[in-house]
């Protein structure tokens, strides 16, 4: 089916990730998934509805839980290959994924269990290897390089791409997100503040006080949070 599928909209994936489609399509016939395989006249379907919004573009939904969520596969751009999730109620592209084979390894282990259940590969707090974190730091490179050079860039998607950055920055590398709690924009500073807290990054509790005190509406409530957080790490490590 996914072969043919792709064919026809003239997708270029390769073939071990049809493969793994494939097989997890067989899969889903004998056991019952929240996020389903969806056949392809849904992905059709889906695909033109996303059609008009520029962030979409790049990307192909697969499953869905039935309520107008869909999980999707990057299929060009620099996040190539990545799995992401597709909300109706939020816009938030950022991989979660590193690959297909891995979200299905996932979804296998804890077939029932929604979105915010599953346990993701971005943002990562374990230690990945030399190869994983190259792979990772290209992909921020090439993300870095189109709102770089790109003037006419919607902010919207600007955004997005930098949501995308903020996920997949390896935990060696997070003093290079510190410049996005004082972006302009209030849902970029929201969600490097976000970042920050989730990794319990303690160079950056200076500048979360800060945002928590001056920063827009957004990211004050995102510094304290962070906050809190790194405050409970601080109390489980005495």
């Amino acid at each position: 089916m996914f072969a043919e599928l792709f064919n026809r909209l003239g997708i270029h994936l390769p073939v071990a990730i049809v493969g793994e489609l494939e097989a997890h399509l067989q899969k889903q016939k004998d056991h019952r998934f929240l996020f389903r395989l969806m056949e392809s006249d849904e992905i059709v379907e889906s695909l033109d509805h996303m059609a008009g919004i520029e962030i979409y573009q790049t990307m192909i939904p697969l499953w869905t839980d039935d309520h107008s969520n869909y999980i999707g596969l990057h299929v060009q751009g620099a996040c190539q290959n990545r799995v992401s999730y597709i909300s109706h109620e939020e816009t938030d592209i950022a991989p979660a994924y590193r690959s297909v084979s891995s979200f299905i390894r996932e979804l296998k282990r804890n077939p029932h269990q929604d979105w915010d259940e599953l346990k993701k590969d971005y943002p990562s707090n374990i230690e990945l290897s030399r190869d994983q974190i190259n792979e990772d730091l290209t992909c921020i490179h090439e993300l870095n390089d189109v709102i770089e050079s790109d003037q006419r860039l919607n902010e919207d998607v600007r955004c997005q791409y930098i949501y995308c950055i903020m996920a997949l920055t390896p935990k060696g590398h997070l003093d290079s997100l510190m410049k996005y709690a004082d972006d302009e924009d209030m849902y970029v500073q929201e969600r490097a503040c976000e970042i920050m807290g989730f990794h319990r990054y303690t160079p950056a509790r200076e500048k979360l006080v800060e945002v928590s005190k001056e920063g827009m509406h957004n990211g004050k409530l995102a510094a304290k949070r962070a906050l809190a957080q790194m405050r409970d790490q601080r109390k489980k490590d005495e």
